[in-house]
């Protein structure tokens, strides 16, 4: 994206700048100001690509506001404008760094072609910074694996002497020093970045050389990346003496928002942005990193392009309903029910999507809860889960697998086709059918009648003949299975709904709501009133 500021302090001049066609030479956004100093004001907070100034301006003059652009945004171009063609001042022009120097009065379309040209010549240079041709050099030739491996330890807390941190920090040349204010930036790449592994590692190298780019004029950078897969920057501002908080804040709000328009317009990717509070080096940096995470693993992956603050904690949202509704992964993969096991994944990523709980929280919570499930399936036959699936169980996957729904539910689908396929289990004989088609039956009229008789007489055998198979393959009664999955429906929706108690006992097979409450108390230790206050913030 281009964003281009017009200046001039002549109304008539100004109205009539912005009102040429600005979209159809590719700039998205045009900005104004009446002086000098009203351009420098709005610069601090607003990422421009290449300003229009006139010379003649009262209190900061043209030249003097390029010479201001030039020493602290030198990736902001600048255009002069002026009556004047004294040599002097095209000379004076160029030393601030100038791209060009245009006598008035200037043709719109001569303006305009002006504006086209160091558009283009911004475009070469940012895509050379951002090239994936140059990020492949880097990645293969200069990849500071020993920064990075120092702040990941850093941020993770391993201790390291002081004697042996300031050592390292001052043979890397890294422009930290103990009692230096810093902050965190951690950056998670979204939706447009390529879908192979190599792929993404470029883009990564591709978005650090531009951020880099950008943030050197205001801050030491020092980067990483966490084993989540966030890209890491600790920032020490070059502040002034009179520097407050309130344009510290400032800066770095606008650091981020030109990060993600450089990274939007020339790598086709989006960004969100974490930004925490400072805090002193070295001792301060583990708190910083882990608020920092703890927030950013609240923001939903739907939830793209957002610049976040960590002085601002978001509240965590419920858990699952879908995923904790019985029967469990363990119940089903115990029964060989392998399609329902897959539609109650199926079940649990649509409520992710609908209720926007797409956090990285959730998503783990749903892997490691198919773990669990994975591991006890397998050593309930007294197998590792790699035996259990064929010795294709996927044992390489890092945090960065279970941190996306996306790659999450590859992985727990694949496993789940693999244990299918390579388990021993005749999960397929008539006493595992008749099983699963019991279950499946509670499951779908428990609010009516599953009594013994009435079961017996859906599955076509004698009562007495089925409950005591039953006891034989599952070593429980029918009566207590049916009790079991009832308390366990009951617990979930209680702490993921606000249906009414007597609602709830109606819809689990109880007429009679007091009982009902009675017999949840024997099971839990509590009434259900006291449970869900339990669970109420």
């Amino acid at each position: 994206m281009t964003q281009l500021l017009l200046v001039d302090d002549e109304p008539v001049i100004l109205k009539s700048m912005i009102a040429n066609d600005w979209s159809g030479i590719g700039v998205e956004q045009v900005f104004q100001a009446a002086s000098g100093l009203e351009a420098a004001e709005l610069l601090k907070h607003t990422p421009i690509d290449i300003v229009v100034t006139d010379i003649r301006m009262p209190g900061m003059d043209g030249l003097q506001l390029c010479k201001h652009i030039q020493e602290h945004y030198p990736h902001t171009k600048c255009i002069l404008l002026s009556g004047y063609g004294e040599f002097e001042y095209a000379q004076q022009a160029i030393r601030y760094g100038t791209v060009n120097y245009l006598l008035k009065p200037i043709k719109d379309e001569e303006l305009l072609a002006e504006v086209a040209r160091v558009r283009t010549v911004i475009r070469q240079e940012w895509e050379e910074i951002g090239s994936l041709e140059q990020a492949r050099q880097t990645l293969h030739v200069n990849l500071p694996l020993l920064k990075s491996n120092l702040l990941n330890d850093l941020l993770t807390g391993v201790n390291t002497p002081a004697n042996g941190l300031n050592e390292k920090i001052y043979e890397y040349g890294l422009p930290f020093m103990t009692g230096s204010n810093c902050a965190v930036m951690m950056i998670r790449l979204e939706e447009g970045f390529g879908r192979t592994p190599h792929d993404a590692l470029l883009y990564e190298f591709a978005v650090h050389n531009i951020a880099c780019e950008i943030l050197h004029a205001d801050y030491d950078t020092w980067a990483c990346k966490d084993a989540f897969g966030y890209m890491i920057f600790l920032l020490k501002g070059k502040w002034k003496e009179n520097e407050t908080t309130v344009e510290k804040e400032k800066i770095l709000d606008k650091t981020a928002l030109d990060l993600q328009l450089k990274v939007k317009g020339y790598l086709k990717g989006g960004l969100s942005v974490l930004i925490s509070e400072y805090g002193e080096f070295p001792e301060g940096v583990v708190e910083l990193y882990h608020k920092a995470l703890n927030e950013f693993r609240k923001v939903p992956r739907s939830e793209q392009g957002v610049i976040i603050k960590a002085l601002e904690p978001r509240a965590q949202s419920k858990s699952l309903s879908a995923l904790y509704s019985p029967p469990g992964f363990i119940q089903l993969l115990e029964a060989g029910r392998f399609q329902d096991a897959k539609s109650k994944l199926n079940h649990v990523l649509e409520e992710m999507q609908a209720k926007q709980l797409d956090t990285e929280e959730h998503t783990m919570e749903v892997a490691y809860t198919l773990m669990n499930a994975f591991l006890y399936t397998a050593h309930l036959q007294n197998k590792t889960l790699l035996e259990l699936s064929g010795w294709e169980a996927d044992m390489t996957a890092d945090l960065r697998t279970f941190s996306r729904s996306d790659r999450m539910s590859q992985w727990a689908a694949k496993l789940l086709d693999s244990i299918e396929a390579g388990s021993t289990r005749e999960f397929r004989d008539g006493k595992n059918q008749l099983i699963a088609k019991i279950h499946r039956f509670i499951e779908d009229h428990l609010a009516h009648d599953v009594s013994l008789q009435t079961i017996a007489d859906h599955i076509g055998l004698h009562p007495v003949y089925l409950s005591a198979l039953y006891k034989q393959e599952m070593n429980e009664n029918i009566s207590d299975y049916i009790m079991r999955y009832r308390m366990d429906k009951a617990r979930v929706l209680l702490g993921t709904t606000d249906i009414k108690i007597y609602e709830l006992a109606s819809e689990l097979g109880f007429q009679n709501p007091p009982y009902f409450s009675k017999l949840f108390k024997q099971y839990y230790g509590v009434t259900p009133q006291e449970y869900r206050a339990r669970l109420t913030p």
